[in-house]
């Protein structure tokens, strides 16, 4: 069995530590599949921004269970591309989630995600409600 690998979007990793049970349940059914979760730069500075000092160790717990990914240049080309292309059709839209489908489609691998509506592109696999 190959090990799938999964992008994680900001809501995700922040319903799972709020331990949301329907999105930990399925997280759990996930890691025992040996699904490998990707976290990116983008997602961490996201989390902080939003986090009490209180919450860090918790947040480092969550993120060591994850592998921790670089942007790189490709991955900038993909998101500026992305957003030349639908930040005026598809308004709301962040610099960060255009990263965040840039760093799926990178990678090649699905973005769990609870926010369909910010990710229109046709080349990037949503996973999630």
């Amino acid at each position: 069995m190959t090990t799938q690998r999964m992008v994680l979007d900001t809501d995700v990793v922040i319903d799972l530590l709020k331990k949301k049970p329907d999105v930990v349940a399925q997280f759990l059914t996930l890691v025992a599949s040996k699904t490998m979760f990707l976290i990116s730069p983008v997602v961490v500075a996201e989390i902080y921004a939003g986090a009490f000092e209180r919450e860090h160790k918790s947040i480092e717990a969550f993120f060591k269970l994850c592998q921790q990914i670089d942007l790189d240049a490709e991955t900038g080309r993909t998101a500026g591309l992305y957003a030349k292309r639908f930040s005026k059709t598809f308004q709301g839209i962040s610099l960060e989630d255009f990263l965040l489908a840039a760093t799926a489609r990178v990678h090649q691998c699905p973005l769990w995600t609870h926010n369909r509506k910010h990710y229109p592109m046709d080349d990037v696999v949503l996973f999630g409600a």
